[in-house]
């Protein structure tokens, strides 16, 4: 997240342990839009599918012009859970949600279009989805979506754009730019930490990092609405969306690697300890949503994506202190070493998802 970036409403730790779902919403001069959106989400909190005890609304105003943090501080003041987000300059869909994510604290991350145009009641759809995948991304070409209003301009850019992921990207998906998709949360920081693209195109280079990383993707066919006033301009975005798609597969943007911390369980210097035990500590002191690897020597390695120097520095001290016997390297790693340890296993403890959207902690 920018660190000039200004955060309001941010909850409490004690809260934080009880959510279930964290909800970005990137919005740039949304002021006029954001009331229907926020109407179809309380139509959604009231027909039971989202559940706004367990649900954090982070709502990032990407540098707006007018007055879309003071509306949105309105609409979502009487939601228990809220993070408003501004940055003081215009970045791009992308470089506003990964601002969002940075931040989340649910187990489960998801992002959605600031006018609500995919409905939120189908949540817990992409919930259930998510017991078996790392990630579920709405499509509105999967059997059994549906697509209101369709624009025939709009419809003929979206298939254009699709059949140019496709030949350049592994990605081999038939709705790459759906506003509605949804991460178990290590999945989402890891992803957002490893992508450099921010504007629209952002969705093509997460999807291709996914593949590379040898994460499973589940499809979730989508209600979609068409709204007006979209910020999307059909022809003048698309000769920079597809440089963009162009990048992303030949990798020339390089992302900062990500910080590692190599934790030597007291196990492989004495079998006799109880590393049952231990690893459940280990768990219990990390922040939420990080993604950790298992060694082969038995060790495990804590990915710190999206994270300053001070929280990473802050989070081995807190594993040396509450884990007897844990010994820490720090370093980093790149996507090139990422892609070559694929298929990626992130460890989670043993709590699951459920698909009413009860949501506890990562496998």
């Amino acid at each position: 997240m920018n660190e000039s970036s200004q955060t309001v409403g941010r909850p409490d730790p004690a809260a934080s342990s009880a959510l279930s779902l964290s909800l970005v919403i990137p919005a740039y001069n949304e002021g006029g839009r954001l009331d229907d959106g926020v109407a179809r989400l309380r139509a959604a909190i009231a027909a039971g599918a989202i559940a706004p005890e367990t649900t954090e609304f982070v709502v990032v105003d990407d540098g707006s012009t007018d007055d879309t943090t003071a509306r949105a501080g309105a609409l979502f003041s009487s939601f228990p859970h809220v993070r408003l987000l501004r940055l003081p300059e215009n970045h791009g869909k992308g470089g506003a949600v990964r601002a969002g994510v940075a931040v989340a604290s649910a187990p489960i991350i998801a992002f959605a279009d600031a006018d609500m145009a995919i409905d939120p009641g189908q949540v817990p759809q992409f919930v259930l989805a998510l017991a078996e995948a790392d990630l579920a991304i709405g499509s509105r070409a999967a059997s059994g979506a549906s697509v209101n209003r369709p624009s025939l301009r709009r419809s003929l850019m979206n298939r254009a754009f699709n059949r140019l992921v496709n030949t350049l990207t592994n990605v081999s998906l038939d709705d790459t730019q759906c506003g509605f998709k949804a991460f178990r949360a290590p999945v989402a920081k890891l992803l957002f930490h490893c992508s450099v693209t921010e504007r629209f195109a952002f969705d093509v280079e997460i999807l291709s990092l996914a593949r590379k990383f040898g994460l499973d993707i589940a499809e979730v066919p989508v209600q979609w609405l068409r709204v007006q006033g979209s910020q999307i301009r059909p022809w003048a975005d698309a000769r920079s969306m597809a440089g963009d798609v162009f990048r992303a597969s030949r990798g020339a943007a390089s992302a900062t690697p990500v910080p590692t911390l190599a934790v030597k369980t007291p196990g492989a210097a004495a079998p006799e300890a109880d590393t049952s035990s231990w690893g459940a500590a280990l768990f219990r002191v990390l922040p939420p949503g990080l993604p950790v690897l298992r060694g082969s020597d038995g060790g495990l390695l804590v990915l710190c994506p999206l994270m300053s120097d001070p929280e990473v520095e802050a989070t081995a001290t807190r594993i040396i202190e509450r884990c007897p016997g844990a010994a820490l390297e720090r370093n980093a790693m790149t996507v090139a070493r990422l892609c070559e340890l694929a298929p990626l296993s992130l460890t989670w403890d043993d709590d699951t998802i459920s698909p009413e959207g009860a949501a506890r902690a990562p496998r």
